[in-house]
C-alpha cells in the first residue's frame, strides 16, 4: 500500500519550481509514494495538476508575514488542518518557506506527522528563524549556499540535506534549430538569439537585461531577445515600458508561459539568467542540457551549476555592463559558445539528473519515517 504525502504549494502559475514539482509527483508512486497537493486556488498548476490524474486540495494560504494577511491567518490554518485531518498523510512536503508557519500551526491537534521544508530561494540568517524552519524535521535546501545560511539561521546541520534540481533527460529536446518557435515570436531564421526562462518578477532581473541590451546590439545590431515566462503584470507592464523607451519593440519579445519551454530554449543561440536573486536555476540546468552557453550571475546556487570559463560566464548580480560585456564576448565568438554548449550538456548528465534528485528526496523520506517504503514494480 502507498505512502500519502501532502505537498503545500501555494503558487498557482508554472515556473521553475513548479515544473520541478510536476517531474517529482510523477516519479514519486513509483517509490511507494501517494502524492497529494494542496493549493490556494486554481490556476495553471492546478490544471495540469488534474490532467496528469494527481488529487488535489484547495486551502487558502495568504502572506504569512504581510501585515494586510494577518486577519486571514486563522482561517487559513484552519483550512490546512481540515485537509490534513481528511488527507492522513505520513508526511507533509511543503514545498517553500512562505507556507511553513502555517503548516506547523495546522497540524496542532492531530496525530503527529512530520513536516520537510523545501527551501528554493536565498535566504538571509535572520529569515530562518521568521519562517520558523528550524522547526521542521527535515529541511531540503536546493544548495550548499542555502544549507549554510540554514545552518546560520539556527537549523540543526543533521536536519539539513541539500537537494539539488534533476532533469529528466530522456525529455530534454535536442533539437538545434529551434524556427518553430522563431516563426511564431517573428523572430528572423538567421538572427542571433539572447533568451530567458524565468517567472516575470523582481527577483529575476530581467530589468537588468533590458538595461544592457542597448550596448549588446551596439554590438550585434541583428541580436533578438525572448523572454519565456509570466507572473507579476505590474512587472511586465514596466518592463515593456522599459523596452518601449529604449527602442527595442522589435527586438524584445515576451512568449508568456509555454507548457514547454523546450521549444523556445531551441531558438536561442545564447541563454542568459540575470537574476538578482536565485535559490538554484532550474531554468539553467535545462539550458544547458540543451547545450546552450550560459551567462548567468553569481548568486544564490548559480555557482554550483555553471562552471565559469567551462560551461558558461559568471557576472555580479545587478551589474548591466558586466552583463553586456559577458554576452556580446560569447556572441562574437561562436566556437567557445559550442564548448561551453557541450561542457553544459555532459555537467546536467553527470550530477542534475531526476534519478540522483529521487534518490536524494526518498531518502530523506525514509529517515524522517524511520523505515524504508517499498517500490512499486514498474
Amino acid at each position: 500500500m502507498s505512502v500519502a504525502v501532502l505537498f503545500v504549494h501555494g503558487i498557482t502559475e508554472i515556473g521553475g519550481a513548479e515544473r520541478e514539482l510536476l517531474v517529482m509527483l510523477d516519479r514519486l508512486p513509483q517509490c511507494g509514494y501517494r502524492p497529494v497537493v494542496v493549493c490556494q486556488d486554481r490556476g495553471p498548476l492546478v490544471v495540469e495538476l488534474e490532467r496528469r490524474g494527481i488529487e488535489t486540495r484547495m486551502a487558502p494560504m495568504p502572506p504569512w508575514r504581510k501585515f494586510f494577511a494577518y486577519l486571514n491567518r486563522p482561517a487559513a490554518v484552519r483550512a490546512l488542518h481540515d485537509v490534513i485531518a481528511a488527507v492522513r498523510p505520513a508526511l507533509i512536503h511543503v514545498n517553500d518557506i512562505w507556507w511553513v508557519p502555517q503548516t506547523l500551526r495546522a497540524v496542532a491537534g492531530l496525530p503527529a506527522v512530520p513536516i520537510v521544508a523545501h527551501v528554493r530561494q536565498e535566504i538571509e540568517p535572520p529569515k530562518v528563524r521568521r519562517y520558523e524552519l528550524e522547526q521542521a524535521g527535515l529541511v531540503f535546501p536546493v544548495s550548499r549556499q542555502i544549507q549554510r545560511s540554514l545552518e546560520s539561521g539556527g537549523v540543526r546541520p543533521e536536519r539539513l540535506q541539500t537537494l539539488y534540481s534533476g532533469l529528466d533527460m530522456t525529455r530534454v529536446m535536442d533539437q538545434k534549430s529551434g524556427l518553430d518557435a522563431r516563426r511564431r515570436f517573428g523572430i528572423p531564421a538567421e538572427a542571433p538569439v539572447l533568451g530567458t526562462v524565468a517567472n516575470l518578477f523582481e527577483r529575476k532581473g530581467y530589468e537588468v537585461m533590458v538595461e544592457a541590451l542597448p550596448t549588446i546590439v551596439n554590438a550585434s545590431p541583428a541580436v533578438h531577445y525572448l523572454i519565456v515566462g509570466s507572473g507579476d503584470t505590474a512587472y511586465e507592464a514596466r518592463l515593456k515600458a522599459m523596452v518601449e523607451v529604449l527602442g527595442l519593440e522589435s527586438l524584445v519579445h515576451f512568449a508568456g508561459f509555454q507548457e514547454s519551454v523546450f521549444p523556445c530554449l531551441a531558438a536561442m543561440d545564447l541563454y542568459v539568467h540575470p537574476a538578482l536573486m536565485e535559490g538554484f536555476g532550474i531554468a539553467v540546468l535545462e539550458a544547458m542540457a540543451m547545450r546552450k552557453p550560459v551567462v548567468a550571475t553569481a548568486t544564490g546556487g548559480l555557482p554550483e551549476i555553471v562552471q565559469e570559463g567551462e560551461t558558461g560566464m559568471l557576472v555580479p548580480p545587478g551589474d548591466a555592463d558586466a552583463l553586456a560585456k559577458a554576452v556580446s564576448s560569447l556572441l562574437q565568438d561562436p566556437a567557445r559558445c559550442r564548448r561551453f554548449g557541450e561542457a553544459g550538456r555532459a555537467r546536467v548528465a553527470a550530477h542534475f539528473t531526476v534519478e540522483a534528485m529521487m534518490d536524494g528526496l526518498v531518502s530523506g523520506y525514509e529517515s524522517l519515517l524511520g523505515r524504508e517504503v517499498p517500490a512499486v514494480p514498474l
